[in-house]
C-alpha cells in the first residue's frame, strides 16, 4: 500500500475508532457483538497468536454463473497464516482442489491447470506470491470492527436457534481510503456463541452467500494437509508462481461467491 493511501487509511481507522467508543458508551451493544464475531478471524494476524490457522465447512448457496453447477454443495477450506490456503470440494463424484504453500501451489485435476495456463499473464522473472497479511499493526488489530458501519442489528431464530441478524459494510471512510468497489454484508449468528451461520455478500457487480456448517481455530495442521496425498498425487499439477494469480480467481470462479 502506498505510503499516502496508508496514512489515510490510518486516519479512517482513527475516525471509524472513535465513532465505535462513542457508540458503545452510549449503550449500544451491535459493535460488541460484531467485535465477538470478528475477534477469532482477526486474532489470526497478531504476530504472537497461538492460534494461526482455520478450518471451515461450508455450502455455496448464491454465486456468480460459473458456480450454478455446484450450488448447495460443500466445501472445506483451510487457512494458515501468512502463506498456506487449501480450498477443496467434499463430493468425491466433483473433486477439485486448489492448494497453496509458500512459493508452492497446485491443483486437482490436472486438466484444471490448462484454463489456468490460458487465462493467465506470461510469466514474469522473480514473480513470488506474497504472504497473506493485513496492513494493521497488532496493537490496531482490535479495531478492526470499527472499519464497518451496522446497517441492520436485530434478534431473530434460525431452525428454533437464537441468533442475530447482522447487515453490515465499510464505513464511508475506509471504503474511500480503500478505493474498493462498494459492498454489503448480511450475516446470521448464533447468540449463544457468537458463530456465523450464513453470510451473504452483495455488490452491484456480484452476489455470493454461504452457510457456514463448521468452523474451527487452531494453532498449526499438520504439513500433509497442503500435500496432494497418495488419492491425488497422479492426477494433481504443479501452478508456476506466476499464475498463482490465476488460478486463485479459477477457483473462486467456481467455488466461493465473490
Amino acid at each position: 500500500m502506498p505510503i499516502f493511501a496508508s496514512k489515510r487509511f490510518m486516519s479512517a481507522i482513527l475516525a471509524a475508532a472513535l465513532s465505535l467508543v462513542t457508540s458503545l458508551a452510549e449503550g449500544q451493544n451491535k459493535y460488541d457483538v460484531l467485535a465477538r464475531v470478528i475477534q477469532p478471524y482477526g486474532a489470526l494476524f497478531y504476530s504472537k497468536a497461538t492460534n494461526k490457522a482455520m478450518q471451515a465447512d461450508v455450502i455455496l448457496r448464491e454465486g456468480p454463473p460459473t458456480a450454478a453447477g455446484i450450488l448447495n454443495q460443500s466445501f472445506r477450506v483451510f487457512l494458515q497464516i501468512p502463506d498456506k490456503l487449501r480450498i477443496e470440494t467434499l463430493d468425491p463424484q466433483r473433486r477439485i482442489v486448489f492448494c497453496w504453500n509458500g512459493q508452492k501451489v497446485w491443483v486437482y485435476p490436472h486438466e484444471f491447470l490448462a484454463g489456468i495456463v490460458a487465462a493467465g499473464p506470461r510469466p514474469e522473472r522473480d514473480n513470488r506470491i506474497p504472504d497473506f497479511h493485513i496492513p494493521l499493526k497488532d496493537q490496531q488489530i482490535v479495531w478492526i470492527p470499527a472499519l464497518f458501519q451496522i446497517l441492520r442489528f436485530e434478534s431473530a431464530s434460525d431452525a428454533g436457534t437464537p441468533t442475530w441478524i447482522l447487515d453490515f459494510r465499510l464505513t464511508p471512510e475506509v471504503a474511500q481510503a480503500l478505493r474498493c468497489e462498494p459492498w454489503t454484508a448480511s450475516a446470521i449468528v448464533k447468540q449463544s456463541d457468537f458463530q456465523v451461520r450464513h453470510l451473504r455478500i452483495e455488490s452491484s457487480h456480484w452476489t455470493g452467500a454461504i452457510d457456514v456448517l463448521a468452523c474451527q481455530f487452531d494453532k498449526a495442521f499438520p504439513s500433509q494437509t497442503w500435500d496432494p496425498g497418495p488419492d491425488l498425487a497422479n492426477e494433481a499439477a504443479p501452478v508456476p508462481p506466476e499464475l498463482f494469480a490465476s488460478a486463485l480467481e479459477s477457483i473462486a470462479a467456481i467455488a466461493i461467491p465473490r
